[in-house]
Parts: structure tokens; sequence; C-alpha cells
């Protein structure tokens, strides 16, 4: 079974208008159609009434979407009015043409609308109006109007697209009853009042490679998934790039070169066929006019453009506009008007009005590619000066302690953010204090990988910017310590901790506590690399300083405390751990809360414990308790929730539950592969664990196989001295002598038990389980030997 220690660290058409309603094509070429989506003999015919442009060649993907239009128009009623709502270039128009192409045969009248600018829909009901056979001529827009809404009052066969339609209100008048239908596309949101709607975001990443990868011949697929990546799987951007690559023959790698070095400049080349702007130049159109309209609104742009493409928070905007100087004239119009609820949040909606973000409940959201072409807009030195007043407001937002999990949500809203301000290069001493909170919230929520290289990013910049021994560089080697024993790479954490605790004590002395934290992470390294005598004996000192500065209940003396239980555990003195489990587990439900992921790990712990002890139903209790809550909070492919399904195994079988043992063995080893690596300690515990149950239910062969293959990865990772790979050699042994192999199995446990004795004592639990596999052996080899002599008297 497994016990943790805890780590410290610290704590558009052809007729659409300007502007960035532009749109594109979802990506390759017509996906297969249903016969009763549009039957062969129909597919051709074009209606009676009928002004699209020719279908797209092309368009690929989208099929939800598509779907989803097909069954809310055909289902009648109120829902035969559907707005599309979404970011400029996102594929809106693209979308409808599709749609009307892809069903002409179920409507006698398909019309398209430029509805942009609305007075000149007039005009084009006019038009239509003369298609229908209602009007003799042109004639003004209240007399076509009338006419065409009388006519397809009385008829169901027919199609009307406003494509591009701005305001809700100014479109009503032209909405004709009856049970036709009516497509919109719109940047704005505000249409329930009056339609049914669908937002409408970026590609797929898969239909995005698919769009690419069909547009350009030789393009492989991991070249197209690097673009797509680049430019956000916007559809327009994706087209202009595909343009501009056949066009020009310019390689995908130099492309992307350009792209991040001169982005403004790339997203001025390369124009689809059918698009009247780039995206660069529709950007551009569209801020202007924002700017012109809504000079706040287009600071909120700015102010986002310095952030990450993901949701910003209204709150955010509000602190960050709050540390603006109203000198600084790019925020100025908005830090005016920041207190003002109103005000400002018809600022946020006229920026997704606009076709440049998406506004949904409580956050806005610009493009990438936006963000890069409105950031080419401003001055460097006022944006060197924005940059500093995000940096600043975002040193004030505290999401709270990254290790409770309550934290945890506004956590990820932010994180982004903050990353996107750069902390490895700030000059922001709470910015970089943020920075470092972020890693122990990634690595407490599971994600070691991404918690590494941010870890290792900061601890060599700053290194290289304020020195090897300044204070917040220290601290982020402290975090990396923690990231590398969580991601199993134990041959970088010795010279790293070892220098930052000779620095620390050195600079801060041994009481200090960023000094206490790293040498408990040193006790905790010594632990993982099977020194377990040297990590209790850091343990204790650490625990005695702590108990003196800190006080017994403090949440890092607990954490000593729950290390220390394991370092008894591991040394064999399993009833002094449980005792100690206990206690720190009801201090630690007191303090903490019990779902605090320090509780539920000396719950796990203490299982462990109640296990070692033959507790068997009792750890049995504990470790449900704990892994239900762990997937709860967690989710099921957390380290520590696989951490707990490992060990149910043992109590599992223990209980003589062999066949859930089994499936729940076989399961954990399988996402533990998955999640953290073949190679992992902690998937190596779950194999060693499934092996033992295949042993249990007679499935020697596959027992043995899986037995060979933990030892043979132990001793590669781990070392031939580690406890682990001496439990392992043990466990292989024991394997052997079910497959007859007992010459081999002997000496297999002879080594083992001769390291085990040396390395942990002849009392220790583990050279008992060593002593009692030879035993086996010699039983076995004893009665064969009985059996020859008897055969040879015969």
């Amino acid at each position: 079974m497994t016990q943790r220690v805890l780590t410290e660290g610290h704590g558009t058409s052809a007729v659409v208008g300007s502007g960035l309603q532009v749109n594109i094509h979802a990506s390759g070429v017509p996906a297969p159609r249903p016969a009763a989506d549009q039957p062969a003999a129909a597919a051709d015919r074009p209606s009676p009434v009928w002004n699209l442009r020719p279908r797209d060649p092309n368009f690929a993907g989208r099929g939800s979407e598509l779907a989803e239009l097909r069954t809310r128009l055909s289902s009648g009623g109120a829902a035969g009015v559907q707005a599309v709502h979404g970011l400029g270039g996102v594929g809106k128009t693209q979308l409808a043409l599709e749609y009307a192409h892809r069903h002409r045969a179920d409507y006698d009248v398909v019309w398209w609308i430029s509805a942009e600018q609305s007075g000149a829909i007039g005009e084009q009901f006019s038009t239509l109006g003369t298609a229908l056979g209602v009007l003799d001529a042109q004639v003004d827009s209240v007399i076509a109007q009338s006419k065409v809404k009388e006519y397809l009052r009385r008829r169901d066969r027919w199609l009307l697209i406003f494509d591009n339609a701005e305001e809700p209100e100014a479109l009503r008048p032209w909405l004709p009853d009856g049970a036709g239908h009516v497509l919109v596309t719109s940047r704005t949101t505000s249409w329930g009042q009056l339609a049914r709607t669908l937002q409408l975001d970026v590609l797929p990443r898969a239909e995005a490679v698919e769009l690419l990868t069909l547009r350009l011949a030789r393009i492989s697929a991991t070249e197209a998934g690097q673009l797509a990546e680049d430019l956000g799987d916007l559809p327009l951007a994706l087209a202009q790039a595909a343009s501009y690559l056949a066009e020009f023959g310019m390689s995908v790698a130099d492309y992307r070169q350009v792209l991040r070095e001169e982005t403004r400049a790339v997203l001025d080349e390369g124009q689809p066929a059918g698009y009247p702007h780039s995206l660069a130049a529709a950007a551009t159109l569209s801020t202007t006019a924002l700017s012109a309209r809504d000079p706040a609104a287009l600071a909120v742009l700015h102010l986002c453009a310095f952030l990450a493409p993901e949701p910003v928070p209204t709150d955010l905007v509000v602190t960050i506009a709050r540390h603006a100087d109203l000198q600084l004239g790019v925020l100025a119009p908005l830090a005016q008007i920041i207190d003002k609820p109103l005000q400002r949040q018809r600022a946020i909606s006229a920026v997704g009005a606009s076709g440049l973000a998406r506004v949904e409940l409580g956050t806005i959201t610009v493009h990438r590619l936006v963000q890069a072409v409105v950031r080419d807009q401003i001055d460097p030195a006022v944006a060197a000066e924005l940059r500093v007043r995000i940096e600043a407001a975002l040193s004030t937002v505290d999401p709270g302690n990254p290790r409770d999990t309550a934290s945890w949500p506004q956590w990820s809203m932010i994180l982004p953010h903050l990353l996107a301000a750069d902390p490895a290069r700030t000059d922001n001493p709470d910015l970089r204090l943020r920075a470092r909170d972020a890693i122990v919230y990634l690595l407490c929520r599971g994600d070691s990988r991404p918690a590494q290289q941010l870890a290792d990013n900061l601890y060599q910049e700053w290194k290289k910017r304020h020195g090897p021994d300044h204070v917040d560089t220290l601290r982020a080697a402290t975090e990396l310590v923690w990231a590398y024993r969580d991601l199993g790479q134990f041959d970088r954490l010795r010279p790293l901790i070892d220098d930052t605790l000779t620095r620390q004590i050195n600079i801060l002395g041994h009481d200090h506590p960023d000094t206490l934290r790293t040498a408990s992470d040193l006790a905790v390294v010594h632990g993982e690399l099977g020194n377990y005598q040297r990590a209790h004996e850091i343990d204790e000192d650490v625990y005695r300083r702590r108990v003196r500065l800190l006080g017994e209940d403090h949440p890092d003396t607990l954490r000593t405390a729950s290390n220390l239980a394991v370092g008894h555990s591991r040394l064999g003195n399993y009833q002094r751990a449980r005792e100690i489990d206990e206690d720190v587990y009801r201090r630690q439900v007191r303090l903490l809360g019990e779902d605090h992921p320090d509780t539920l790990q000396t719950a796990s712990n203490l299982a462990v414990g109640h296990s070692r002890l033959g507790n068997y139903q009792r750890a049995r209790e504990i470790d449900e308790d704990v892994y239900r809550r762990r997937v709860r909070l967690l989710g099921e492919d957390h380290p520590d929730t696989l951490a707990s399904a490992t060990n149910s195994v043992t109590t599992l079988a223990d209980a003589g539950e062999l066949r859930r043992a089994l499936e729940v063995a076989e399961d954990v080893y399988q996402r533990a592969v998955r999640v953290l690596g073949a190679d992992h300690p902690n998937t190596l515990s779950a194999a060693n664990n499934l092996s033992n149950v295949l042993v249990e239910a007679r499935e020697f062969r596959r027992a043995f196989e899986l037995a060979e293959d933990v030892y043979r990865r132990r001793l590669r990772v781990l070392g031939e001295g580690h406890p682990d790979t001496l439990r392992g050699m043990v466990n292989l042994a024991h394997a052997m002598v079910l497959r007859g192999q007992l010459m081999s199995a002997r000496r297999l446990a002879e080594s083992a038990h001769q390291k085990l004795r040396a390395n942990l004592g002849g009392q220790h639990p583990y050279t008992g389980e060593a002593r009692t596999v030879l035993d086996q052996i010699a039983a076995v080899m004893g009665g064969r030997r009985s059996t020859d002599k008897a055969r040879r008297r015969r």
C-alpha cells in the first residue's frame, strides 16, 4: 500500500459590409448528405426564387451545428426564427450559406438579405417582391414590406436569411409571420426576445486541421495542428493562411515564425476568395468604428488585448481600470466610468457587439489574433505603461489558498491572465508571489507537468535576473523540487534541493519558514529515494522547530507530523504511525475540514496503518470514504485519487473480495500508465498490487510477467538498493516459486533479504516478507527432495 508524505512549497458573404463580421467556410469538401436531407435529383434543381451566391466547394465540418439548425427550424412555431451569433471571422455567414444550399430542395423561396445596414433591407425586399411576382417594379420599402410579408404569410416553403444583422428591434418589422423559416447571423447576442440563438465558436481542432489539409495538399497533419494552434482555430485566419501558403509557397515553419514576429503584417496577407477584407483589415475597421462610437469600449478592448485569450472576468477588468491613472489616455475613458455599473457593462457589451470579442455572463473573451492586431495599434510606450498597470492589478488579486479546493475555480479563471503578464520577467514582487502560488495550485490540482514547466521557467529567469540567492529564486526552486517529486524525476531532485537548502541556511538561517519548507522537502526526497532513517531524522528536527515557532496546530506543523507518521511506518513502527495519524487527523478535521487535501492525505495514510495492523474493515471504510471525496473534489484521474484506488486494492483483497480487487487493480493500473507514465513510482506500485492480486487469482503467468516488469523498471528508476526495488525482488521470487523456478527464486530472495536486512534491519516487516518467501522456497524444495528420495527407494 502507498503512503504519501506532504510536500511543502508556497503556499461574410459577397454583400457583407465592413468590419470583422467577415466569415469563412468551416473546412474541406462537402460532408456526405443523408438522402433525406437532399435527394440526389433535387440537389441540382434551382429553387423558383433564389438569390444565393454559389456554394463553397470546400465547405466541411460544422455537422452538429447544421443538424441543430435543421432540427430547430423544422420544429416550427417560434423556433422558426434562428439567430447564429459569434465572434467575427468564426463562420456564421458560411454556416448560413451552407445550410441554405444543403436544404434548397426543401424550399420554394430562398432569399439572402444583407442586414448590416437596416436602411438597405427595404430595397432588397422590393427585389424579392419582384422575383415573387407580387410587385411589378421597384417600389418604396413600406409597400415592399407589406406585399412580401403578406405573400409569405400564406406559404410555408420559404427561407429568409438576414446576414450580419445588428439590432433585433431594427429587424423585427421585416420578419414575416407564418410557417416559413428565418435565419439571422449576427455579432451581437441580444436575440433572445426575437429568436432562438445558436452561438458559433471557433472550429474544433480536428476540423481546423481538416480545413488546412484539404486546402494545402502537402501540409502534414502535425504541421496543420501546429498552425491551427497558432491561429486559434479561427476559420477566417485558417483560410487566409491557406490562401497565402498556396499562393506564395512559403513553408509552414516559416509562416509560423513570421506570424509570431510580425503578426499584423501576416494577417494582412492572403485574402481568401469572396472575402472583402483580410483579418487584420477587418479588425482594424471594427476597432476604428468602436473608437468613434464608444471610447470606453475601446479601452476595454485595449485592456483585454494584454491579457490571455481566455474569458476575462468583469471583476478583473474593474480591478485593472481602478489601477489606471486618468492621465493614461488609453484607459482614461474606462477609468472614468468604472464605478458606474450600467455604463461599464454598456461599454463591455459594445465590444461584443463589434464582433471583436465574445461577451458572456460576467466575462469577455478576445481572440488571440484580434489581440495581436489591437496591440499593434498601440504606441509602444503606452503599451509598456499599460502592462505595468495590469501587473499591479493582477498582483492584488488573491484567488485564495491554492491548496484549498474551494479556491480552485477562482484560480482557474485568473491563472491564464497571470501567465500572460509574464511573471518571469516582472519587476513586481507581489506578482512573483502570485506566480509561485500558481505553481502550488497546478501541483495540488494534479497538473504536475505544466507546474514543472512554469516553475523551471521562473527559476531559471529569476536566477538570471535576480541572482541565485534571491528569495524568489530560492522559492521557485522549492516549487520545482515539488514538481520533480510528483513527476518521479528523482535524478534531478538532490542537486537542486541541496543547493537551495544550503543557500537558505546561509542567508535566512535554520528557523526561517522558507528554510524549514525546503528542509521538509529534503526529508520527502530522502524518503522517496529510500533513505528512510535520514528522512525521519530531518522530519523530527523540522517538527521540533515548527512546534516551537508556529505551535502544534499550525498547518505546516501538522503536515510535518503527518510526514513523521509516514516515517515511522516506513521504519516498521506501525503502531506509533497510527497513533500520530489519528491525532493529526483529528486536528486537521477541526482546523482545515474533512475535505482539505492535507486532511484527506492523512486519512489515507491512516487507512494504510490500520491495514498493516490487521484492522482490514476499518481500513476499507476509511479508504472508501477518502476515495469518494477525492473523486468528487479532484476527479478520477488525479494522482491522489489514483493513490486511494491503489490502496483500496489491498484492502479489498484482505477482505476477501478478490474479484472486485482484481477489477479495481486492472483499472487503476491502466489509468496510472496513462496519467503518470509507465515508469512513475506510483504506477509501479499499482502494477505491483495488480501482480499480487493476480497471484491470489491464480493467474500465475501474467503475475510473473508483471512482477518481472515492475522489478526491472524499479531497478532502472530507483536503483538496486531502494526498498521498493528490493520488495519487487521478493515479489518476483514469489512468482517464480509458483512457476516452479525454485533455484532462481531462491537466489533472488536471498539477495533481497540480505540487502533489506542491511538497510532496514532484521526486525523490519519488509525483511520479514523476504524471510517468509525464503522459508516457502525451502519448504517446497525440501518436499521435492523427500519425494525424489522416495522415488529412488522405490
